[in-house]
């Protein structure tokens, strides 16, 4: 019986397949790949090409590509050549460099492999040590297809130390892992590993009603591979279960879907399976028959163990009809072949030392990266206790502190709270203050920046009343041209005086709209384009492409048009006026920039104060309010933006403003 289960376990072991992760992540299916063996591959070309990656990547020392070459080596090493010393070799070089660069999926990867070389020389222990750090890896990418993966394997891993129990709880926990996600074949999977822990436990209803589910899904999703691998696990069961009949009913129909496949290997087994049937039930014509069609597949798939297990049977069949010459016919066929499979085993056993002792030349190396990482988890640990404990402390500071706080609140609360009334009132104070000053600034203008415009209209009204007689024709020109100049100076001097005592008492509401900034640019342009063209200037946009924004669109509008009217009366004839428009990654700089007069670092400093007045005369004469720029510093600070200006004396000014993006 324990023969039995311990066949039955192997079988499920052996028939596990790769083509389940087939859909998953790239570098997953990158690494399974090199397992499957229906692909051809040319392995001493593939590893030729590598060298030549190699030295590419050498060359510009490209640390990640050397460490995806390296492990690729390592694979077909693993799973071509079946030098497992050279592979380890190569999955431990790509590790060093997946260290150094902190890769933790292509780590997970590597670890991965690393299982495998173990695991074929036999060397469990460093096997389930990979295996465990590839799910320290998986863990930290939080990586379900590669987590799921790394627990079934180690759940088989287990299944063949004989630790079912902590081998199921992988399995449960896969379950549980892929409940939610549509992965037919990766359920299937699982299940049929859980079938057989639940099968060496003899507990083979269980294992039964798994495997019967892991079919149902390998149906559904057509793998007629995997289809009869679970028809051939639940023959087995219901043979150990002594139900002949159905033992039998699976197998045929496990053989009736490989001839489907014309897979002549498992043609082979299943035809060998049914023998053993009708050899139990004491048909041994029957038996016979199937076991040389078996023998007759296993030829043609060169299945050596299967073409052993037809000649043993065929051995115990003659033996029982008393064809001793034929059983001894076959004897001889079944003694070569087990010589023959002994042989291999040999082989490879002798292959296995030679790996084993070529790893053991690399387990000092092995051995130091793994102190390293030990040492660099304990520093990690280290820091993580430090931290720990420094936060303990500012807490404990901080409470501390705070209980200070608290009992000096309390007994100041009176004294904080007649400060705070103080700085109210201090508050007020300075409130009171600037508004003196804006009353002042008002008043000053007002006397001084209107009564000199209203004189000028009142000594013009005099001369054209008193005096028409005696003016010519060019006089009353000349006199109107004054006038309208005033007027005009007036006019301007008002709207802005408007405009900036809105802003001041809150009536201006600075909501922010979309709009096009390159079009407010251009329509100034447009507006004051005559007026340049009276002192022969030339304005310039330089930027005219659409620029959308959101901001208050009327403000923006009075500062572009009071920033080109400044640089008019500024420029001299023959000058230029340049428009620009310099976005950035936060915000967007508006410049006005001119060949005029210039100023000197005293005026700048003065030109944004409302404290103290300062105006000057154009270029031709023209008269300012002194307030123009300060209302437009204002605009741009209640949209978010700063203002400035660079000047040099004859050289020429440029404003700037910013508005945020």
């Amino acid at each position: 019986m324990i023969l039995r289960t311990l066949f039955f376990s192997c079988a499920v072991l052996l028939t596990c397949s790769f083509s389940t992760y087939a859909q998953t992540e790239q570098d997953l299916t990158w690494y399974l790949h090199f397992f499957d063996r229906s692909i051809s591959m040319d392995v001493s070309q593939q590893l030729a090409e590598n060298e030549q990656e190699l030295e590419e990547a050498l060359e510009i020392n490209d640390l990640a590509a050397q460490a995806r070459i390296w492990k690729e080596q390592g694979m077909l090493h693993l799973t071509r050549t079946y030098s497992y010393g050279k592979a380890l070799d190569y999955f431990f070089k790509a590790l060093t460099l997946e260290d150094s660069l902190n890769l933790d999926y292509e780590r997970a990867i590597t670890y991965l492999a690393m299982a495998s070389a173990y695991e074929q020389v036999n060397y469990s222990e460093r096997s389930v040590e990979s295996l465990k750090q590839a799910q320290v890896f998986q863990e930290k990418i939080e990586d379900l297809t590669l987590q799921t993966y790394v627990l079934n394997k180690y759940g088989q891993m287990l299944i063949a130390q004989g630790n079912l129990a902590l081998a199921l709880e992988q399995f449960e926990l896969v379950l549980e892992l892929v409940k939610d996600l549509n992965k037919p074949s990766l359920r299937a999977e699982t299940l049929t590993n859980m079938a057989s822990v639940y099968g060496l436990q003899g507990k083979y209803e269980q294992a039964l009603e798994y495997n019967k589910e892991a079919l149902a899904l390998r149906r559904s999703v057509k793998d007629r591979k995997k289809e009869a691998e679970s028809l051939t696990h639940i023959g087995d069961l219901y043979r150990l279960m002594k139900n002949k009949e159905r033992s039998l009913a699976n197998h045929v129909a496990a053989l009736e879907v490989r001839q489907a496949l014309d897979d002549k290997a498992g043609i082979a087994q299943s035809y060998n399976n049914a023998a053993i049937l009708y050899q139990e039930q004491n048909n041994m014509p029957r038996a016979i028959a199937n076991l040389e069609l078996a023998l007759a597949a296993g030829n043609e798939a060169n299945a050596t163990y299967e073409k052993m297990r037809s000649y043993e049977n065929l051995v115990v069949c003659y033996k029982k009809l008393g064809d001793y010459k034929s059983a001894l016919n076959y004897k001889e066929q079944y003694e070569g072949m087990f010589d023959l499979i002994q042989r291999e085993k040999d082989d490879r056993e002798l292959a296995e030392k030679q790996s084993l002792h070529e790893i053991s030349k690399l387990e000092v190396s092995i051995n130091r990266l793994e102190e390293v990482r030990r040492q660099r988890e304990r520093e990690i640990e280290a820091q993580k206790k430090f931290r720990n404990i420094l936060m303990l402390v500012i807490v404990l500071i901080a409470t501390i502190l705070s209980l200070t706080v608290f009992l000096y609140l309390s007994k100041r609360r009176s004294n904080k709270q007649l400060k705070a009334s103080n700085a109210i009132i201090q508050s007020q104070n300075l409130q009171l203050k600037e508004l003196n000053a804006t009353k002042d600034k008002f008043f000053s203008i007002i006397s001084h920046d209107v009564k000199g415009p209203l004189n000028s209209l009142t000594s013009f009204a005099s001369l054209l009343i008193n005096h028409t007689d005696k003016l010519s024709k060019e006089d009353i020109q000349m006199l109107a041209k004054d006038l309208d100049k005033s007027l005009k100076n007036l006019f301007a001097l008002l709207e802005n005086l408007l405009e900036w005592s809105r802003s001041q008492t809150g009536n201006i509401e600075f909501k922010p709209e979309p709009f096009d900034l390159t079009a407010v640019l251009t329509e100034n342009k447009t507006l004051l384009e005559t007026q340049a063209a009276n002192k022969k200037i030339q304005l310039i946009q330089e930027f005219t492409t659409p620029f959308p924004i959101k901001a208050h669109r009327h403000s923006i509008t009075t500062v572009v048009r009071n920033l080109v009217s400044n640089a008019i009366k500024f420029t001299p004839e023959g000058g230029t006026i340049t428009l620009s428009i310099q976005p950035d990654a936060k915000d967007v700089t508006v410049s006005i920039k001119d060949t005029g007069v210039g100023m000197s670092p005293e005026v700048i400093e003065k030109l944004f104060r409302i404290d103290t007045k300062h105006s000057t005369k154009g270029t031709a004469d023209e008269k300012g309010t002194g307030l123009g720029l300060i209302l437009c510093k204002d605009f741009i600070e209640k949209n978010g933006g700063r203002m400035s200006v660079i000047s040099e004396i004859n050289k020429g000014s440029t404003f700037y403003f910013t508005l945020p993006l």
